[in-house]
């Protein structure tokens, strides 16, 4: 995954995911820094809104169907 901000771009590996207290935890590293994002149910509802568009569907197809890269 890619963060891009108008300063910089960070490449972040999300390594693991857990809910706790009713937030779902995504941990991992932006380059070699320890990160985490912590995402709300509200906030999950919405970014499921979003994931589910038909753009999105087939990119998430075709990445499950396409040959695998060396």
């Amino acid at each position: 995954m890619l963060v891009k901000t108008p300063a910089m771009k960070l490449p972040v590996d999300v390594r693991s995911a857990k809910t706790e207290d009713d937030i779902l935890i995504l941990s991992g590293a932006a380059n070699a820094m320890p990160c985490t994002v912590e995402i709300t149910g509200k906030e999950l509802w919405s970014l499921t809104g979003h994931i589910l568009r038909p753009s999105v569907i087939g990119l998430m197809l075709k990445t499950l169907f396409a040959s695998k890269e060396s």
